[in-house]
């Protein structure tokens, strides 16, 4: 190093500096900054993790509780219930009864804690009002009965009447469902 001119030294020193820089670069701050950014973006992905967590928490506490209040209309509806025969005395009041085509029932479906009872049912030679009357009765909420599928024809033989066909479901629960089976 004695050996060299001034001027080969400081050219020296300022490679040597700018290598050490280059390797401090390279090796520390880039990987550095990479890790950062890798951070960054994982602390977003899981923010929006916790935020997606956060709303399915809360449909699911909404959820839970409707299912709760159907569980309690359902035990609150007479353990003999039958949609079958609920649908004849609705008819009946309704007027419609001797309108009745045929009815029906078709296989409970299993949905965990919950069947599902279905009834098709075709009226034949309605007015429009009895109809209406009959909808009104039929969609009973504290009963839990609904209309699932209706289709609304014009009567062909009878003037200003209507053929209807639709599908009546209500839920009950799989326990009382159970025990009705046994009892067959």
């Amino acid at each position: 190093m004695k050996q060299l001119a001034r001027r080969e030294r400081l050219a020296l020193i300022a490679g040597g500096i700018f290598v050490a820089l280059f390797v401090v670069i390279q090796f520390g701050v880039f990987p550095v900054l990479d890790h950062w950014h890798r951070l960054q973006r994982d602390i977003d992905v899981h923010g929006k993790a916790v935020v997606e967590m956060r709303d399915l928490q809360s449909r699911y506490r909404r959820l839970h509780g409707k299912a709760n209040s159907l569980t309690r209309q359902l035990s609150r509806r007479p353990p003999d219930f039958s949609l079958f025969s609920f649908l004849e005395k609705t008819a009946a009041q309704a007027g419609v009864k001797q309108s009745i085509a045929y009815m029906k029932p078709s296989a409970t479906t299993d949905d965990g804690a919950l069947q599902e009872m279905l009834v098709e049912m075709k009226l034949q030679a309605v007015s429009l009002q009895q109809l209406v009357d009959f909808l009104r009765l039929v969609e009973s909420p504290e009963k839990v009965v609904a209309i699932k599928r209706i289709a609304i024809q014009q009567n062909t033989k009878e003037e200003s009447t209507l053929d209807v066909i639709m599908q009546v479901v209500s839920l009950k629960l799989a326990t009382a469902a159970a025990g009705e089976q046994e009892s067959r």
